[in-house]
Protein backbone atom coordinates (compact mmCIF):
# COMPACT_ATOMS: atom_id res chain seq x y z
CA UNK A 1 0.00 0.00 0.00
CA UNK A 2 2.88 2.47 0.88
CA UNK A 3 4.43 1.88 -2.46
CA UNK A 4 1.06 2.68 -4.28
CA UNK A 5 0.99 5.95 -2.51
CA UNK A 6 4.11 6.70 -3.55
CA UNK A 7 3.29 5.91 -7.34
CA UNK A 8 0.39 7.87 -7.33
CA UNK A 9 1.69 10.91 -5.41
CA UNK A 10 4.69 10.57 -8.65
CA UNK A 11 2.15 10.08 -11.16
CA UNK A 12 1.03 13.50 -10.16
CA UNK A 13 4.07 15.17 -9.13
CA UNK A 14 5.24 16.80 -11.93
CA UNK A 15 1.90 18.39 -12.72
CA UNK A 16 1.72 20.52 -9.55
CA UNK A 17 5.16 21.17 -9.64
CA UNK A 18 4.64 22.95 -12.79
CA UNK A 19 1.43 24.40 -11.61
CA UNK A 20 2.60 26.25 -8.76
CA UNK A 21 6.22 26.69 -9.58
CA UNK A 22 5.41 27.86 -13.58
CA UNK A 23 3.44 30.75 -11.84
CA UNK A 24 6.24 31.26 -9.43
CA UNK A 25 8.78 31.13 -12.80
CA UNK A 26 6.36 33.98 -14.09
CA UNK A 27 6.33 35.87 -11.57
CA UNK A 28 2.41 36.13 -11.55
CA UNK A 29 2.66 38.06 -14.63
CA UNK A 30 0.89 35.73 -16.87
CA UNK A 31 -2.13 35.17 -14.94
CA UNK A 32 -1.23 34.88 -11.49
CA UNK A 33 -1.78 31.56 -9.58
CA UNK A 34 -3.81 30.23 -12.19
CA UNK A 35 -1.23 31.24 -14.56
CA UNK A 36 -3.43 31.08 -17.27
CA UNK A 37 -2.25 34.25 -19.52
CA UNK A 38 -1.48 32.70 -22.40
CA UNK A 39 -4.95 31.12 -22.44
CA UNK A 40 -6.64 34.14 -22.37
CA UNK A 41 -4.91 35.68 -24.99
CA UNK A 42 -5.60 33.34 -27.00
CA UNK A 43 -9.33 33.47 -26.43
CA UNK A 44 -8.49 37.37 -26.79
CA UNK A 45 -7.57 36.45 -29.84
CA UNK A 46 -10.23 34.62 -31.23
CA UNK A 47 -12.80 37.39 -30.12
CA UNK A 48 -10.87 40.22 -31.86
CA UNK A 49 -10.08 38.51 -35.44
CA UNK A 50 -13.03 35.92 -35.73
CA UNK A 51 -16.15 37.65 -33.58
CA UNK A 52 -18.27 35.33 -35.17
CA UNK A 53 -16.65 32.32 -34.53
CA UNK A 54 -19.37 29.77 -32.30
CA UNK A 55 -16.94 26.36 -31.75
CA UNK A 56 -18.90 23.69 -30.94
CA UNK A 57 -15.73 21.26 -30.11
CA UNK A 58 -12.15 22.98 -29.31
CA UNK A 59 -8.82 21.43 -29.39
CA UNK A 60 -5.69 22.96 -26.72
CA UNK A 61 -2.60 21.22 -28.63
CA UNK A 62 0.23 20.66 -25.90
CA UNK A 63 -1.77 21.97 -23.04
CA UNK A 64 -0.15 20.49 -20.12
CA UNK A 65 -1.39 20.95 -17.16
CA UNK A 66 -4.55 22.78 -18.12
CA UNK A 67 -3.64 26.01 -17.07
CA UNK A 68 -4.55 27.12 -21.54
CA UNK A 69 -7.15 25.01 -21.72
CA UNK A 70 -9.72 26.45 -18.99
CA UNK A 71 -9.79 30.10 -20.51
CA UNK A 72 -11.75 28.16 -23.59
CA UNK A 73 -14.47 26.79 -21.11
CA UNK A 74 -14.99 30.10 -19.99
CA UNK A 75 -14.96 31.87 -23.33
CA UNK A 76 -17.29 29.46 -24.88
CA UNK A 77 -19.17 27.32 -22.11
CA UNK A 78 -21.27 25.13 -24.47
CA UNK A 79 -18.32 24.20 -26.40
CA UNK A 80 -16.92 20.72 -26.06
CA UNK A 81 -13.27 21.03 -25.10
CA UNK A 82 -10.43 18.55 -25.32
CA UNK A 83 -7.08 19.44 -24.15
CA UNK A 84 -4.14 16.51 -25.59
CA UNK A 85 -0.45 16.56 -24.70
CA UNK A 86 2.24 13.59 -24.36
CA UNK A 87 2.94 13.97 -20.94
CA UNK A 88 1.04 11.49 -18.56
CA UNK A 89 1.96 12.95 -15.35
CA UNK A 90 0.72 16.30 -16.09
CA UNK A 91 -2.56 15.18 -17.88
CA UNK A 92 -3.24 13.27 -14.95
CA UNK A 93 -2.53 16.38 -12.61
CA UNK A 94 -5.00 18.40 -15.63
CA UNK A 95 -8.08 16.13 -14.92
CA UNK A 96 -7.58 16.71 -11.15
CA UNK A 97 -7.19 20.44 -11.69
CA UNK A 98 -10.31 21.09 -13.79
CA UNK A 99 -12.90 18.76 -11.86
CA UNK A 100 -11.83 20.91 -8.29
CA UNK A 101 -12.20 24.02 -10.29
CA UNK A 102 -15.61 22.54 -11.69
CA UNK A 103 -14.65 22.65 -15.65
CA UNK A 104 -15.33 20.12 -17.80
CA UNK A 105 -12.64 19.13 -20.42
CA UNK A 106 -11.55 15.81 -21.67
CA UNK A 107 -7.80 15.43 -21.77
CA UNK A 108 -6.13 12.42 -23.53
CA UNK A 109 -2.18 11.65 -24.39
CA UNK A 110 -1.61 12.03 -27.67
CA UNK A 111 0.93 14.14 -30.08
CA UNK A 112 0.06 17.30 -31.53
CA UNK A 113 1.87 15.83 -34.77
CA UNK A 114 -0.30 12.79 -35.59
CA UNK A 115 -3.47 12.52 -32.83
CA UNK A 116 -6.38 9.92 -33.60
CA UNK A 117 -9.41 12.02 -33.81
CA UNK A 118 -10.94 11.73 -37.11
CA UNK A 119 -10.77 14.47 -39.78
CA UNK A 120 -12.97 17.52 -39.56
CA UNK A 121 -13.45 16.94 -35.85
CA UNK A 122 -12.98 20.46 -34.35
CA UNK A 123 -14.12 24.05 -34.97
CA UNK A 124 -10.84 25.55 -32.93
CA UNK A 125 -7.74 24.32 -32.42
CA UNK A 126 -5.05 26.67 -30.41
CA UNK A 127 -1.67 25.97 -29.24
CA UNK A 128 0.20 28.16 -26.27
CA UNK A 129 3.82 27.97 -26.24
CA UNK A 130 3.81 24.83 -27.72
CA UNK A 131 5.78 25.32 -30.93
CA UNK A 132 8.95 26.23 -29.16
CA UNK A 133 9.43 22.81 -27.41
CA UNK A 134 9.00 20.92 -30.66
CA UNK A 135 11.14 20.58 -33.94
CA UNK A 136 12.02 21.77 -36.94
CA UNK A 137 10.47 18.30 -38.09
CA UNK A 138 7.48 18.59 -36.30
CA UNK A 139 6.23 21.99 -36.94
CA UNK A 140 4.95 21.40 -40.33
CA UNK A 141 3.25 18.04 -38.66
CA UNK A 142 1.71 19.93 -36.53
CA UNK A 143 0.24 22.80 -39.66
CA UNK A 144 -0.84 19.59 -41.30
CA UNK A 145 -2.44 17.96 -38.63
CA UNK A 146 -4.47 21.12 -37.55
CA UNK A 147 -5.52 21.49 -41.16
CA UNK A 148 -7.19 17.71 -41.31
CA UNK A 149 -8.67 18.01 -38.05
CA UNK A 150 -10.77 21.19 -38.23
CA UNK A 151 -13.51 21.68 -40.06
CA UNK A 152 -14.22 23.96 -43.32
CA UNK A 153 -14.08 27.51 -41.80
CA UNK A 154 -12.68 26.65 -38.72
CA UNK A 155 -10.01 28.61 -37.03
CA UNK A 156 -6.37 27.71 -35.74
CA UNK A 157 -4.36 29.93 -33.42
CA UNK A 158 -0.98 29.05 -32.24
CA UNK A 159 0.20 31.31 -29.64
CA UNK A 160 4.20 31.85 -28.95
CA UNK A 161 6.76 34.08 -26.99
CA UNK A 162 6.69 38.05 -28.37
CA UNK A 163 10.10 36.99 -29.51
CA UNK A 164 11.42 37.21 -32.84
CA UNK A 165 14.87 36.66 -33.58
CA UNK A 166 15.03 39.63 -37.11
CA UNK A 167 13.99 42.13 -34.27
CA UNK A 168 16.90 41.21 -31.83
CA UNK A 169 20.06 42.86 -31.39
CA UNK A 170 23.21 41.23 -30.99
CA UNK A 171 22.25 40.73 -27.20
CA UNK A 172 19.36 39.51 -27.98
CA UNK A 173 20.25 36.82 -30.60
CA UNK A 174 23.19 35.79 -27.80
CA UNK A 175 20.82 35.32 -24.85
CA UNK A 176 18.88 32.73 -27.37
CA UNK A 177 21.43 31.03 -28.10
CA UNK A 178 21.78 30.93 -24.33
CA UNK A 179 18.74 29.86 -23.98
CA UNK A 180 18.79 27.04 -26.62
CA UNK A 181 22.43 25.77 -25.83
CA UNK A 182 22.04 25.91 -21.76
CA UNK A 183 18.68 26.10 -20.85
CA UNK A 184 17.14 22.97 -22.01
CA UNK A 185 15.35 24.95 -24.99
CA UNK A 186 16.54 23.12 -28.24
CA UNK A 187 14.14 24.83 -30.34
CA UNK A 188 13.71 28.16 -28.86
CA UNK A 189 15.46 30.16 -31.44
CA UNK A 190 14.32 27.64 -34.30
CA UNK A 191 10.95 28.52 -33.09
CA UNK A 192 11.39 32.88 -33.21
CA UNK A 193 13.07 32.33 -36.37
CA UNK A 194 9.96 30.14 -37.87
CA UNK A 195 7.57 31.37 -40.62
CA UNK A 196 4.34 30.35 -38.79
CA UNK A 197 2.27 31.96 -40.95
CA UNK A 198 3.81 30.16 -44.16
CA UNK A 199 3.57 27.39 -42.43
CA UNK A 200 -0.01 27.57 -42.61
CA UNK A 201 -0.14 28.85 -46.23
CA UNK A 202 1.59 25.91 -47.62
CA UNK A 203 -0.78 23.77 -45.67
CA UNK A 204 -4.01 25.27 -47.38
CA UNK A 205 -5.17 27.47 -44.90
CA UNK A 206 -6.88 31.08 -45.42
CA UNK A 207 -7.08 34.39 -44.05
CA UNK A 208 -3.63 33.86 -42.43
CA UNK A 209 -1.89 36.43 -40.35
CA UNK A 210 0.55 37.16 -37.99
CA UNK A 211 1.36 39.93 -35.21
CA UNK A 212 0.93 40.86 -31.58
CA UNK A 213 -1.82 39.93 -29.86
CA UNK A 214 -2.50 42.21 -26.09
CA UNK A 215 -2.04 40.38 -23.09
CA UNK A 216 -4.98 40.27 -20.72
CA UNK A 217 -6.49 38.93 -17.33
CA UNK A 218 -9.29 37.97 -18.80
CA UNK A 219 -10.45 37.48 -22.32
CA UNK A 220 -13.49 39.72 -23.21
CA UNK A 221 -15.32 40.33 -26.99
CA UNK A 222 -14.37 43.93 -28.07
CA UNK A 223 -11.07 44.65 -25.78
CA UNK A 224 -8.68 43.06 -27.19
CA UNK A 225 -6.04 44.65 -30.24
CA UNK A 226 -3.99 42.29 -32.47
CA UNK A 227 -1.55 44.61 -34.49
CA UNK A 228 1.98 44.37 -35.80
CA UNK A 229 3.25 46.05 -32.91
CA UNK A 230 5.33 44.15 -30.22
CA UNK A 231 4.44 45.57 -26.69
CA UNK A 232 7.19 42.85 -24.90
CA UNK A 233 7.15 40.46 -22.76
CA UNK A 234 3.77 39.40 -20.91
CA UNK A 235 2.38 42.63 -22.24
CA UNK A 236 1.90 40.77 -25.92
CA UNK A 237 1.93 37.38 -27.34
CA UNK A 238 2.85 36.69 -30.83
CA UNK A 239 0.13 34.80 -32.68
CA UNK A 240 -0.58 33.44 -36.09
CA UNK A 241 -3.78 32.37 -36.71
CA UNK A 242 -5.64 31.40 -40.25
CA UNK A 243 -9.35 29.60 -41.19
CA UNK A 244 -9.65 26.75 -43.22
Amino acid sequence: KELLDDCEQWAVLQGALMDRGGAIYMLGRSGGLMNDGRGQCAMSHVFTRFPDLKPQRILDLGCGIGASTLPAVQAFPDAKVHGIDVGASVLRYAHARAESLDYPVHFSQQSAEHTNFEDESFDLIYSCALIHETSHAAVPNIMRECHRLLRPGGVVVHLEVPLRYEDLDLWGHLICDFETRYNNEPFWTGAIKADLAGELTACGFQDVAKGFQTATRQAKRGEGEFSDQNLGAFRSWYVASARK
